[in-house]
């Protein structure tokens, strides 16, 4: 038997707390804030930035519940151990395993067609010659190793949130108009304004895809137990003051984002000429950063899912050299590049909304199962029961809101 088929003793446990703030900033960042923000403001207008606090809003209790229950079950592939080790129910286990699987994917070839829009901002290349490179490069640097690939997200995601820091201070003189026109940011009565809010919102939740991701690196953290958590709730509160600034800026901006392939470039044209091309190349950066921890997540899916027989075994096979599950990163590799040629950007982005928060729907109520069942366990940061209850609530509403309306 080669080396390669040896099955290894375990992932390596090197993440620290930091590490994984700028894991789940990186990523939140990364799929969201470059290439989404435009169609969030293309559906709402004015109450763009209220759509973003009630994303915000869904997102952090769901965001508590997923650190509590990674401390509980730290394992890759967590979601679906949540679910195991809540209904111990392996069918639905199985089927919450694809379902996050089948959402990386999503997510990571939304971003893809995202990335095409700032290289356009340069140079005219083909849109199937830029998603080939960028995923078969990424794909190998993730199966080089996690505490590799985690240092670069971390450089990554220092520049992208210093860029947006820029962005805002050469944006920011139209914030004076604030005090005037907040008013026309609230909804008013009429039932139009609540179902483009929600609509809006919906789509804007994409932008906080990342934090779920977090929990998959479990069994590569120190002391997750404890970290896991403050790590979510930490990287949420970040990505939440970014998006709420940005929106902003960019409904008191006379120009229109909606239709734009590169809305930031586009801001930047407005309201400080000259600098959009400067700044897009942050978008370059950070868009192919939140691809390459949905890379990575994705195999560690893959390979918690093999391990619990969910999944073929050859994904449970970790390189001795690396250790990393590289069958599993290329396997992801290969279909991220197949959807992201073949879907448009908005009916991928809302593919991936439409699967997460049935997924948020249904590890709130594990939470909720587990802490009946143990409400302390010892060295694990846990919550009270009101979190995983409206975790559970505002999903569920953002869901029937966006069937029905």
């Amino acid at each position: 038997m080669s080396k390669l088929q040896e099955e290894p003793s375990s992932l390596k446990r090197s993440l620290t707390l930091p590490l994984l703030v700028f894991y789940g900033v990186g990523t939140m960042l990364g799929l969201g804030i470059y290439i989404f923000i435009g169609k969030v403001i293309g559906t709402a207008g004015m109450l763009a930035p209220m759509a973003f606090v009630i994303a915000s809003i869904v997102a952090v209790f769901s965001g508590l519940s997923f650190g509590e229950l990674a401390g509980r079950v730290p394992k890759s592939a967590g979601e679906m151990n949540f679910i195991h080790r809540a209904f111990n129910l392996k069918w639905l286990s199985a089927i919450m395993g694809w379902l996050i699987v089948l959402s990386v994917i999503v997510s990571t070839a939304t971003a893809l067609n995202g990335y095409v829009g700032y290289v356009h901002v340069f140079v005219d290349l083909p849109r199937w010659l830029i998603v080939t490179s960028v995923i078969l490069i990424l794909t190998a640097v993730a199966a080089w190793g996690i505490t590799e690939s985690a240092r670069l997200i971390l450089i990554v995601s220092i520049l992208d949130v210093a860029a947006l820091i820029f962005i805002m201070f050469l944006t920011g003189d139209v914030l004076a108009q604030l005090p005037t026109r907040i008013g026309e940011m609230v909804p008013s009565f009429q039932l139009s304004d609540w179902s483009l809010l929600f609509s809006a919102a919906f789509l804007a939740f994409y932008m906080f895809i990342g934090f779920e991701d977090m929990v998959n690196l479990s069994e590569e953290v120190k002391r997750p137990g404890k970290n896991m958590a403050r790590g979510i709730w930490i990287a949420l509160a970040i990505v939440a003051v970014i998006y709420l600034i940005i929106s902003t800026i960019a409904v008191l901006a006379p120009v229109s984002l909606a239709n734009s392939e590169a809305p930031i470039a586009e801001l930047l044209r407005s309201e400080a000429p000259g600098f959009e091309k400067i700044v897009s190349v942050v978008p370059l950066i950070t868009l192919i950063n939140g691809v390459l921890v949905q890379v990575i997540v994705g195999a560690r899916l893959m390979y918690g899912m093999a391990e619990k027989k969910m999944a073929p075994k050859i994904f449970h096979r970790v390189n001795p050299i690396t250790r990393t599950p590289i069958f599993a990163t290329f396997f992801i590799g290969v279909f991220i590049i197949v959807l992201a040629l073949n879907f448009s950007l908005l009916s991928l982005g809302k593919a991936s909304v439409f699967i997460l928060i049935i997924v948020f729907i249904l590890c709130n109520l594990s939470l909720i199962v587990l802490k009946r069942r143990n409400p302390d366990p010892e060295g694990v940061h846990t919550f009270p029961m009101i979190v995983p209850v409206l975790g559970f609530v505002f999903s569920l509403a953002i869901l029937c809101l966006q069937i029905f309306y």
